[in-house]
């Protein structure tokens, strides 16, 4: 798959339009005949050393402005963000400073009473600027294709994660890719069912954005994540409950009202989401990782230990090289432990 982004991207003469966080509509940006990129943490760049972040802010964000100087992220043309995060909206400024293209943000709601017209319009208004900003004018047409094509590739992604035809590695390249969604499909379609041997600790990865280090650590030490509540995972693709007929309105209801992030607050419509997988995944346990200062994921942890019937593991994460050695020494222990527990071995 990496070829054939390489590929993509090395021909395309579209603009390059970068994107943070779940709450964005990628329809959106396809039907402005744009490519989204979903920025996410890059293998090798940390928060280390970097200044205009104030240190105690989120390892993710603070590491963001180093991942925008490797590829793709240094061909951007624009850069958009919806969030309810105050630390996401300050990343966006510190990038609108710093990168020279235009950076727009948009509010989401925090809690689950909000008015749903104004922020609503929040988002149609930062689309707006981003088409204005780029020169381009989408059509409702071309907006419901692309609607249809994305409902397409989550129902097939869905059948191929619970029949475990689908690693979660790749399922974290699918929900980051910039390549069409058709090309999507139709990669899928082509590719191999994955062969699971059924052994080995089943575990589900849960918390902030992944780094990318998570599978290999859970993977070196024997186990195997077979349900993801990320926002690179599983979560990334589920299926639409809204049947509301305009576009927009649809795309609003789906990336904003039903988004089950844990900054929008209560957390019990994500807890029931995560009680479902773990069953119909049949999870041993679970690891939980937040990122440094992610004071939303952080505070949720306490909550999921408590309401989930697994072996919980709680992870804090920085970013940096040196806690990469102790995540894996406490994820080896945790396997180990659940081996023991369930009487399987490597």
């Amino acid at each position: 798959m990496k070829q054939l982004e390489s590929e993509y991207l090395a021909s395309v003469t579209k603009p390059l339009i970068g994107y943070l966080c779940l709450r964005v509509p990628v329809e959106l940006i396809e039907a402005y005949n744009a490519v989204p990129v979903r920025i996410v943490s890059q293998s090798g760049v940390t928060p280390e050393g970097y200044s205009s972040i104030r240190t105690d802010a989120c390892s993710f964000c603070r590491s963001i402005p180093a991942v925008m100087n490797t590829e793709p992220y240094c061909r951007l043309d624009a850069v958009i963000a919806g969030a309810c995060c105050d630390q996401m909206r300050r990343l966006t400024e510190t990038l609108s400073d710093n990168l020279g293209i235009p950076v727009i943000f948009y509010g989401a709601p925090r809690t689950w009473n909000c008015d749903k017209t104004y922020f609503l319009k929040e988002m149609q208004d930062a689309f707006d600027r981003l088409g204005k900003a780029i020169g381009r004018e989408y059509n409702d047409r071309e907006l419901r294709q692309y609607i249809d094509l994305r409902n397409r590739l989550r129902k097939l992604v869905n059948q191929m994660r619970d029949k475990g035809g689908l690693h979660t590695r790749l399922l974290h390249k699918i929900a980051a890719s910039p390549l069409p969604t058709g090309k999507i499909i139709d990669f899928l379609n082509a590719l191999e069912p994955e062969q699971n041997s059924g052994d080995g600790i089943r575990l589900m990865l849960l918390g902030s954005i992944p780094s990318g280090k998570e599978l290999t650590l859970i993977e070196e030490v024997g186990g195997q994540v077979v349900a993801d509540a990320t926002c690179l995972g599983d979560r990334a693709f589920i299926l639409p409950k809204s049947s509301v007929s305009d576009p927009i309105e649809f795309l609003y209801q789906y990336y904003i009202e039903d988004n089950l992030c844990p900054h929008r607050r209560p957390y019990t419509r994500l807890i029931d989401y995560v009680k479902e997988m773990l069953v119909r995944r049949r999870v041993d346990g679970v690891v939980y990782r937040s990122v440094k200062y992610c004071h939303p994921f952080g505070l949720a942890a306490t909550r999921f230990r408590k309401e989930l019937d697994v072996p919980f593991l709680q992870l804090d994460d920085n970013l940096t090289l040196q806690a990469t050695s102790s995540l894996r020494t406490r994820i080896g222990a945790f396997v180990e432990m659940l081996e023991a527990r369930f009487c399987r071995v490597r």
